[in-house]
């Protein structure tokens, strides 16, 4: 029976850093992932360009995954992606953590799953049942996709304000559709919105029907609960996320989690299960900073503690980068590759 140091629940940016720095730490490292690829929600908006990493220059959200994910193959994890964690069992001395393709076991956890596996909510409206419609959307995976369209999105948080605000520079007209009497993203994106002369916005409504074209099969029309009918090139949907963290389960009781299944964390990255440690969106503390720059620091503080929970005398934290000799052939080479 081969056991890791550790195993990372999520591969998402805390669970790719988590690997990064427990690599560093002299730990194997095995991390599964739910989904076919790794990055976590980077991967629902490829395009996005991500601010707020300090010291990282903009970059489009897939960029600064694929960075992540070479970041965290450094030290040699074993990766095992399109792999559902289905329970963790304790055993005296090992975790045994049950997946869909069979047994792994680790000394120590690390859950980084980001409030579970995410899917997006679908609409559940007259028409829609049928599915199979290839220009209904529930993610934007490349904004020219939509150049000169037209476009309707039902939703008003972040996301569907981040994509009228891009598809507005590129599409032929945005048609922004809501329940809600006022947008609920931030105030500058809003601001900017009402400046969009091809932006329509429709508060106090919704989607009611879509509506085929009968030739195509693609949606032709939708129809709104105010019984207007819209044409439309392209529908995309903003309702937020549905997540399942039942794999939890067998923890509960062990391990306190708010309505949100959300770990509530001690020490920030401690959990009352020894051995056990959380990091990312996955976790709850006050005053936590929901950023992908937040993770980073949670993700060392779940690989350092970790390895004092392995060895007592080891250092509390890695050492930098300038002072590790693990680094001292990789810069070699880096420098070597710029000439």
């Amino acid at each position: 029976m081969k056991i890791s140091d550790t195993l990372i629940i999520g591969g998402g940016p805390a669970g790719l850093y988590a690997s990064f720095y427990a690599g560093l730490r002299g730990m194997s490292v095995q991390l599964i992932d739910h989904h076919p690829e790794l990055g976590g929600k980077l991967n629902i908006y490829p395009e996005k360009m991500v601010w707020d990493i300090g010291g990282v220059a903009p970059a489009p959200a897939d960029q600064i995954r694929q960075q992540m994910i070479d970041q965290a193959k450094t030290f040699d994890p074993e990766i095992h992606v399109s792999t559902t964690c289905e329970a963790i069992h304790q055993h005296q001395d090992y975790f045994e953590v049950a997946t869909d393709k069979g047994p792994l076991f680790s000394r120590t956890l690390i859950v980084a799953s980001g409030r579970g596996i995410f899917s997006p909510v679908k609409l559940t409206v007259e028409g829609a049942e049928s599915g199979g419609f290839s220009n209904l959307h529930y993610t934007v995976k490349r904004l020219d996709r939509f150049k000169g369209r037209d476009i309707l999105i039902s939703g008003a948080g972040n996301t569907a304000i981040d994509w009228a605000e891009a598809l507005c520079n590129i599409a032929s007209s945005v048609t922004l559709v809501y329940r809600s009497e006022e947008m609920k993203g931030h105030e500058a994106m809003i601001a900017s919105l009402h400046q969009k002369e091809n932006l329509h916005m429709c508060p106090q409504c919704q989607i009611d029907a879509l509506i085929p074209d009968e030739i195509t099969e693609e949606i032709a029309a939708v129809r709104l609960s105010n019984g207007h009918m819209i044409d439309v090139d392209d529908v995309l949907v903003s309702h937020g996320y549905e997540s399942n963290c039942t794999f939890l389960d067998a923890l509960r009781g062990k391990i306190p989690l708010n309505e949100h299944q959300m770990i509530l964390t001690d020490d920030i990255v401690d959990t009352p299960v020894p051995g056990l440690f959380a990091c990312g969106d996955q976790i709850t503390y006050d005053d936590k900073v929901h950023l992908i720059a937040g993770c980073f620091t949670e993700a060392a503080q779940a690989a350092n503690h970790a390895k004092k929970f392995l060895q007592s005398d080891a250092p509390a934290e890695g050492m930098v980068s300038s002072h590790n000799d693990i680094f001292k052939e990789k810069n070699r080479q880096l420098i070597k590759n710029r000439r």
